[in-house]
């Protein structure tokens, strides 16, 4: 079964495959010349030849300086005497001292044995399944279908909060709020989720990079929550980030103490956005809240509606009769709920989704790993092993021994991804 795992990146992965099957030098910039010169003198020191290392791959993963981070070369030429490593192409910038690089040995490259790690991951795919579960959806009057499915693979529970310990109103926004510079605030009593209006905002073309409006509230403590929920309408589709939220203990949002990226929103359409709190110990005193533009959207109108804090860890979830679920499927699957289901869920009631994902491919060197990174690292040392065997540069003593041996330890690892499949999983 699968079981906790340590936390380790592609390159952290990549070097322990590195240094397992001999295929990789991992050192330190000891001098600061030019873009053209690797010099190591501890590194590079156990190559006594010149030209010894020519024509295999370079990297710096970790600069000091100003090349950027995964910048690669061929090492051109080298000078065994001083450590001195010539590359060409040169790099972008300067090699300087403390850049960390990696050097790999032909007819490997860092190419190759990022695709291995990939490869392994997606050969286990099937048996590594994680564990997935979420909490952005509220359900809808008369809504039985929902979009909440993506990242899924399977599904085998749906809860829904029927109670919550501690929730507090930070604005009901029954009144306008007060407007920036090419914004109208008003309250909107015909278009709102909760209370007798919503606060609408009416943002002209051009309004650029400001707090488009901020709202006037008594003092209160939210300290003890760590989520804030908002109703959000976008007359336009939003990406992550292009608004925040800001919660301020100062008048009209002057010096926010929260700045909180408000999550991508589809077009036309009231989301109930649930955002997590930075620095809830500060939140002692807020007097004022906004919406701020990071970059300008354009000509939109927005609505927000019943803003409170709450602490997640309050929440009481109640398991839904699996008969008052089922998945529609399609090109977009769908969560839906039973006319039942619905009735006993109710209306804006927070959904909890249990159920299971495919491990994501490590797309980047600060990608990290979501299965046993040891099963990766010997599975993928052993696809290394066996790869270009018969090359005439290979020169690994007792090849054939490491190869089985590496094979023996991926094969013991195996249990570790292992997921155990609930019974009741329905597949999306």
């Amino acid at each position: 079964m699968a079981s906790a795992i340590q936390s380790r990146t592609r390159l952290q992965i990549r070097h322990s495959i590195g240094r397992n099957s001999g295929l990789v030098t991992i050192g330190t910039a000891k001098s600061t010349v030019d873009t053209s010169s690797l010099i190591d003198t501890v590194g590079l020191a156990q190559f006594s030849g010149d030209d010894e290392i020519n024509g295999r791959q370079v990297m710096i993963h970790t600069p000091v300086g100003s090349i950027v981070a995964g910048e690669k070369s061929i090492i051109s030429d080298f000078a065994a005497s001083t450590s001195d490593a010539t590359v060409a192409p040169v790099f972008s910038a300067a090699i300087t001292n403390g850049d960390g690089y990696e050097i790999w040995k032909t007819p490997w490259m860092i190419e190759d044995i990022n695709d291995i790690i990939d490869q392994v991951i997606a050969d286990i795919t099937g048996q590594a399944l994680q564990v997935k579960q979420s909490q952005d959806t509220f359900t809808t009057t008369n809504q039985y279908e929902y979009n909440c499915l993506s990242g899924f693979v399977g599904l085998n529970k749906v809860e829904y909060q029927s109670t919550i310990g501690t929730e507090i109103e930070i604005d009901d926004c029954d009144t306008a709020m007060t407007a920036g510079a090419n914004v109208t605030a008003t309250a909107d009593s015909a278009f709102k989720k909760e209370g007798t209006a919503s606060a609408k905002l009416v943002v002209a073309a051009g309004a650029g990079v400001q707090l488009l409006a901020y709202g006037t509230i008594s003092s209160i403590d939210i300290s003890q929550c760590n989520q804030v929920e908002m109703w959000f309408y976008s007359s336009v589709t939003l990406t992550a980030g292009q608004l925040k939220l800001y919660l301020d203990d100062t008048a009209a949002c002057v010096s926010a103490l929260e700045t909180i990226n408000i999550p991508a929103t589809t077009a036309a359409t009231w989301t109930r956005h649930v955002l997590t709190l930075a620095n809830p110990h500060l939140d002692t005193a807020i007097i004022s809240w906004g919406i701020y533009q990071t970059s300008d959207v354009g000509a939109c109108t927005l609505y927000v509606d019943f803003v409170n804090a709450v602490d997640s860890l309050s929440r009481a979830w109640t398991p839904l009769n699996p008969q008052q679920w089922a998945i529609t499927k399609g090109t977009t699957p769908y969560l839906r709920l039973t006319s039942s289901g619905l009735s006993v869920v109710g209306t804006d009631r927070l959904l909890m989704l249990t159920g299971c994902k495919i491990a994501s491919l490590m797309s980047a060197d600060t990608s990290t790993c979501e299965i046993d990174p040891s099963y990766v690292i010997a599975a993928a040392t052993w696809f290394a092993m066996i790869g270009h065997a018969k090359s005439p540069s290979i020169d690994l003593n007792n090849r054939q021994a490491l190869s089985d041996r590496w094979k023996v330890e991926m094969e013991r690892k195996k249990p570790s991804v292992t997921f155990d499949l609930p019974s009741d999983m329905r597949w999306v």
